[in-house]
């Protein structure tokens, strides 16, 4: 069982960050934070930004933590697979630096 949960870690590492950064946008949007934070930036961006930063970052303490032990062939599998999932969170966040938040 827990290899298993390993194994499928990483995708279900981006699915939490897709369903965040999803939320976060349709929250920012509906509450109206399209204020200038910072130059530049709306405050729903910031908030996606770190969001998105942040899970970028806990994606990576799951790799690390990953390939403490991998030993095994479903070991490595996991690996490669928090691979993907992190690779997809990257990919899923790139739009928050080039499309606008809110139209």
């Amino acid at each position: 069982m827990t290899a298993l949960i390993k194994m499928v870690s990483g995708l279900i590492a981006w699915a939490v960050s897709f369903s965040v950064l999803y939320a976060l946008h349709g929250l920012g949007c509906a509450l109206g934070w399209t204020e200038q934070a910072v130059p530049g930036l709306t405050q729903a961006r910031v908030v996606l930004l770190v969001t998105w930063i942040l899970l970028i970052a806990a994606h990576g303490v799951l790799l690390v933590w990953l390939l403490r032990s991998c030993a095994t062939q479903m070991q490595r599998i996991g690996v490669a697979i928090g691979w993907i999932g992190l690779g997809a969170t990257i990919v899923t966040g790139l739009p928050i630096l080039a499309i606008s938040s809110c139209v």
